[in-house]
């Protein structure tokens, strides 16, 4: 994998460490938290200490952890059983593969074989904007996936000029997704999350979101310290919160669904 937009590759950053992994999430669990989303890097290849991902999944469990989700590229078995794994595709098969190193019917090979709740993600860049309508089409039509969802590219004020979308490109993008939702595609997004992301008025950071990277526990995002990268903020799961904890029905009604 070598995916343009990506912000984790070759950092030199390490992965954390099986008693710290513990650590962390007994302390989250303790300030409150009861969903975990892991992240990368890629998750599934983690371990450390004899331990894989899986046994993290079960120390969580253990410890109270409710809703668990995995963010993975799918390219290793989904053999966790009671997790939701949030799977990229980004694209169509044609536009995920020059994207992604032809990894598109190995993905959809593993998705076939879980038994666990599997949801699409596409990250939209210039790269595969235009094919946005047909990879949904696509996505829907494997019957594999039981929702699609969505981060408009979310970086560095410069890569999202070359590669994103501001302005009216950010909010023509929003709407033909908004489209693709009222055809009855199974895109979680609310009513409340698009028209807050359209208008980028939505509050922020949002504090009961924590993200533990390296050393520090950060509050809704580790970008939170750059007010360029917030400002522009195209996660639409995170709109999806905050517009849930402000009492949206249609944000609460879709985290439902979508958990």
């Amino acid at each position: 994998m070598n995916c343009f937009y990506c912000t984790s590759k070759n950092t030199g950053q390490y992965d954390l460490r099986n008693a710290k992994v513990r650590a962390a999430l007994a302390a989250a669990y303790d300030r409150g938290h009861r969903a975990l989303v892991i992240t990368g890097g890629e998750p599934m290849i983690w371990q450390d200490d004899g331990a894989r991902i899986h046994d993290i999944v079960s120390h969580a469990r253990a410890l109270g952890f409710q809703d668990i989700a995995i963010f993975t590229n799918g390219t290793r078995p989904l053999d966790i059983p009671d997790v939701t794994f949030i799977v990229t595709v980004d694209g169509t098969k044609e536009t995920h593969n020059s994207i992604r190193a032809n990894t598109y019917d190995l993905i959809l090979a593993h998705i076939a074989q879980t038994s666990a709740k599997v949801i699409a993600s596409i990250t939209l860049t210039k790269a595969n904007a235009d094919t946005l309508e047909a990879a949904v089409e696509e996505i829907a039509a494997t019957r594999l996936f039981k929702g699609i969802t969505f981060n408009l590219l979310t970086h560095n004020p410069d890569m999202v000029a070359q590669h994103g979308f501001i302005g009216e490109e950010r909010n023509h993008i929003l709407d033909r997704v908004w489209a693709l939702k009222q055809q009855g595609y199974p895109i979680v997004l609310s009513r409340a999350a698009y028209r807050s992301m359209k208008k980028n008025n939505w509050k922020r950071p949002v504090k009961q979101i924590e993200l533990l990277a390296g050393n520090r526990v950060f509050t809704c995002c580790r970008d939170i310290d750059n007010p360029a990268i917030c400002r522009n903020c195209g996660y639409s799961s995170c709109v999806e919160i905050s517009q849930a904890l402000q009492g949206k029905p249609s944000a609460i009604l879709e985290l439902l669904k979508a958990t």
